[in-house]
């Protein structure tokens, strides 16, 4: 029994992994092109205790090459304890395209980031939205690239982000966070669209008035990316913005602690995709699922090695392929360290996922 249950997850994860291959291939390069009328386009961060990071995004932002009249940034001051609105503060009397708004109390009625972002965006002017978060680097033609995917697709634009740094554990996390991005891509590729990283999001203004903002989930701490891809690509098309001007760089999380709780909090959100995003949830069902067969064997003295050679081959070519897609070098090492990690990680990820057992910033 436990080698014919073993067998279907073997099957099943190959599907899902050659449907993300194949959806890898699929898309096009929407490179930045000149239009007489350029779209109004709000930038909205929302940042606490960011001091550390503020000063580098800034120096990005205001380095962007778009009409500054066209261009406006807004960042949301969510309860700093730190310099950050000081540092805001200073900002927004530098340029006067820069704006930031000062929250002094947590929303009753709406968990912190989701609070913070919905401010921001209702204050915001723009057209469009773009968003990443306040730990982030862009490059200069950001929100030039972020816009026009926007406008030239008629779509919400998934951007892609990864991770700084090149020291063993930053490239394990660069190597774990490309999975994520490269099996949504993947889907994406097939126009079905699963999630995003808030890190590098753009859309029209008003299909977040459409999906009624983020009332419908606010009462959850996490997902606004994913509830917002899975949202508005309901009624509009969404796109895999695979152009390198899009491309964003963020902080790695400093400790292992810190890395699983983050994991820990968006494997949380994967229960809404049940009745949300069944094809979604089959898919982490699936590697759930062969993670946990191959860890069983392990324990069992049953060690499968041809299963977990599947494995390793499987998510090896996603990583190969992403990394291609997505001008990413990894690691042969680190990947080799993470493939070995995945049956013990996975499974434990996922069950302190469902219970929620994290924390956030309150």
């Amino acid at each position: 029994m436990f080698y014919l249950v073993t067998l279907i997850c073997a099957v099943l994860y190959s599907l899902f992994i050659i449907f993300i291959i194949t959806g890898l291939f699929r898309h096009d390069l929407s490179e930045i092109s000149l239009s007489k009328e350029l779209p109004k386009v709000s930038v909205v961060i929302a940042a606490r205790n960011e001091e550390k990071n503020l000063p580098d995004l800034i120096h990005d932002l205001v380095n962007q090459e778009y009409p500054l009249n066209k261009l406006e940034i807004i960042f949301i001051d969510d309860r700093s304890s730190d310099q950050t609105k000081a540092i805001l503060d200073k900002a927004s009397g530098d340029y006067g395209f820069i704006n930031y708004i000062s929250i002094t109390e947590k929303s009753l009625e709406m968990t912190p980031k989701k609070h913070a972002l919905t401010i921001g965006i209702d204050s915001a002017v723009g057209d469009i939205i773009v968003s990443t978060d306040a730990d982030c680097r862009v490059g200069h033609l950001w929100v030039s690239s972020m816009a026009y995917s926007v406008i030239n697709n008629n779509s919400i634009s998934i951007g892609y982000s990864k991770i700084k740094g090149s020291l063993f554990f930053e490239n394990y996390q660069k190597i774990d966070f490309l999975g994520i991005m490269a099996a949504n891509a993947g889907a994406g590729g097939w126009n079905q669209f699963w999630s995003g990283s808030g890190q590098n999001l753009a859309y029209f203004k008003n299909d977040f008035t459409i999906i009624d903002g983020f009332n419908p989930v606010k009462e959850k701490i996490s997902g606004d990316d994913m509830y917002l891809v899975q949202s508005i690509t309901k009624f509009r098309k969404g796109i895999i913005n695979i152009d390198k001007n899009s491309f964003v760089e963020t902080e790695p999380m400093k400790t292992v602690k810190g890395f699983i709780n983050q994991r820990i909090r968006w494997s949380s959100n994967a229960k809404l995709n049940f009745r949300g995003n069944f094809f979604f949830f089959s898919f982490l069902l699936s590697t759930l699922l062969i993670n946990c067969n191959i860890l069983i064997s392990l324990l069992t003295n049953q060690f499968l090695i041809s299963l977990f050679l599947l494995k390793l081959i499987c998510d090896g070519l996603v990583l190969f392929f992403g990394s291609k897609l997505f001008n990413t070098n990894i690691s042969f090492i680190p990947f080799l360290i993470w493939s070995i990690i995945q049956p013990f990680y996975i499974p434990l990820i996922s069950i302190l996922g469902l219970k929620e057992k994290f924390t956030w910033k309150q």
